[in-house]
């Protein structure tokens, strides 16, 4: 009965922890700023006019730049599920990946350790995981890094025979076509490989993970762009892009002192430092280096990766999971009868309260409630996870307001060619393209550095090189995301607002739109110019 009890206790926290997961995992879509649209239209060409992109078609300024298309399988996934369920279906379809990520390195760290130690490590990486929500192809890379991560930790367990390791050259095969990425996967195999070594010499399964690595690193060469392909994902993986994006690939410290409000880049050093002392103090138990190798150097490569680059919080976040249960579990198994059950069943009423905390108390830090400030400021039953979550509209489909710029675009009609921001490529190419093409979109590696260092950036930080490049252009129109916050962007909007030869003919709380004075698009200026006294940039109207 007492056996009974507890296993009815821990499901009904697993079903808290995916209810409150759900929360931190899915979101609204910022299309005006995402990738997404952009990796829609992938699929779309894919689908409809089977081509797979090898330059940067998408752009009138470099048409013919080498821009090989390594993601183009997730473009397909999301055109396929946006095409049958629209953005709404989309949202909850990428929710449920990561949430299936989650659950798999959660169960990793069940069958390493326990459901009380794992249930409670997912419950506080919750904040890390849910920091990169926004629909990406990393989000399938996470997926796979799960079940590799979950077929190695239980075969190294003696919890899964041999045979299903077999499954992981078919998921390389798929992950180096939708992700550029699946260099993690062969990474993880290298970190398994050597791992047996140290535990097992030259034995059987030493052989046998080396091989699957060869067959992995082969399979990773069956892509639409071959060995070019391969060698290329590497570099661009381990190299740095001539345009430095301003959040996702700085360093946590940069981030901290950027943003001091955001509380995830410190609560991940917490996080990082908990791990370190969980990791030492097993150490010590176990009082053999052999014994903490693997996790040693699993949190040594995800520990670095997301201190130098905060696009990589999220990963460490998952990683933490079993490796903090079982490193918990093991630092306290040579304690005496009485402090081990004592801290064990600390550990489980601990989980309990964190998981009743986050599903009732919107201030708590691990609460979701917050991004529901409506909600969470009402009677108590309307901050209760269960009831937001019948209410779909308020977590999936677009952010509203993101379709009226596009809408007025082509409702006015406005014609380019366009000088638009980075952060809204995207954007325009899912709307406009082939009728329109962007200046620049959101892949630095789909343009010469020269562009980028010479040319899209100083257009916007001096005005000579900005006539020189609408000359060379014939520019009809500016389109840029009103908020971006790089170093020039303000300053370059507040002159073009200003400047006699552009009219602003549309503005909302993301998109302002400019069109040239005497141009193509003077009947659209003569119907909807916006006055100057009217008009204030970088301000919500």
């Amino acid at each position: 009965m007492e056996r009974a009890l507890k296993r009815i206790g821990y499901a009904v926290l697993i079903i808290l922890l995916g209810v409150v997961a759900w929360f931190h995992l899915v979101n609204r879509i910022h299309l005006v700023t995402a990738d997404l649209g952009r990796h829609i239209r992938n699929g779309e060409l894919a689908v409809v006019q089977h081509q797979i992109l090898r330059t940067n078609q998408y752009s009138y300024t470099y048409p013919d730049f080498p821009a090989p298309c390594h993601h183009w399988g997730t473009g397909v996934i999301f055109y396929v599920v946006w095409n049958a369920l629209g953005f709404a279906g989309l949202s909850i379809f990428y929710g449920g990946v990561l949430l299936s990520s989650l659950a798999l390195f959660t169960w990793t760290g069940i069958r390493a350790a326990s459901a009380r130690s794992a249930l409670l490590a997912a419950t506080v990486a919750l904040p890390l995981v849910g920091a990169r929500t926004e629909i990406r192809p990393e989000g399938f890379t996470a997926l796979f890094l799960g079940l590799n991560f979950f077929l190695l930790y239980g075969q190294r367990s003696g919890k899964l025979s041999w045979r299903w390791l077999c499954l992981i050259p078919l998921v390389q095969l798929v992950w180096v076509n939708v992700h550029i990425l699946f260099v993690l996967g062969l990474c993880l195999l290298g970190i398994f490989v050597a791992d047996a070594l140290v535990m097992e010499g030259f034995g059987r399964r030493f052989k046998g993970l080396a091989a699957l690595t060869l067959a992995s690193v082969a399979l990773s060469f069956v892509n639409p762009f071959g060995a070019e392909g391969f060698f290329e994902a590497m570099t661009l993986f381990l190299g740095s892009y001539s345009y430095q994006i301003l959040a996702e690939d700085q360093t946590v410290f940069w981030m901290m002192k950027a943003f001091p409000a955001q509380v995830v880049y410190p609560y991940f050093l917490v996080l990082l430092g908990v791990a370190v002392v969980f990791l030492v103090l097993r150490g010590f138990a176990e009082r053999s280096w052999r014994r903490v190798f693997l996790p040693s150097v699993l949190l040594g490569v995800f520990g670095l990766m997301a201190v130098k680059s905060v696009r990589s919080i999220a990963m460490f976040g998952l990683v933490f999971i079993p490796l903090t249960a079982e490193n918990w579990e093991r630092a306290i198994e040579g304690l005496g009868d009485r402090w081990r059950v004592l801290l064990q069943r600390a550990t489980a009423s601990l989980t309990a309260g964190v998981l009743l905390l986050a599903t009732f108390v919107p201030s708590f830090l691990l609460s979701p409630l917050h991004r529901y400030a409506p909600f969470a400021a009402g009677p108590w039953f309307q901050t209760v996870l269960f009831s937001i979550l019948a209410q779909p509209q308020l977590w999936s489909g677009l952010t509203p307001g993101m379709e009226d710029s596009a809408r007025f675009f082509r409702g006015a009609p406005l014609h380019g060619p366009v000088f638009n921001n980075y952060d809204i490529g995207g954007y325009f190419i899912f709307n406009f393209y082939p009728r329109e093409r962007p200046f620049i979109d959101n892949r630095p590696e789909a343009y010469p550095q020269e562009f980028l260092r010479n040319v899209y950036g100083p257009m916007q930080a001096n005005d000579a090189v900005w006539a020189a490049v609408d000359r060379q252009y014939g520019l009809q129109l500016i389109m840029f995301y009103r908020l971006d916050m790089t170093t020039d962007a303000q300053s370059f909007l507040m002159r073009r607002t200003s400047d006699p030869q552009w009219a602003p003919v549309f503005v909302d709380a993301y998109t302002l739109i400019l069109a040239k004075r005497g141009g193509v698009n003077q009947a659209v200026i003569d119907q909807y110019e916006i006055p100057q006294t009217m008009f204030n940039v970088g301000q919500d109207r």
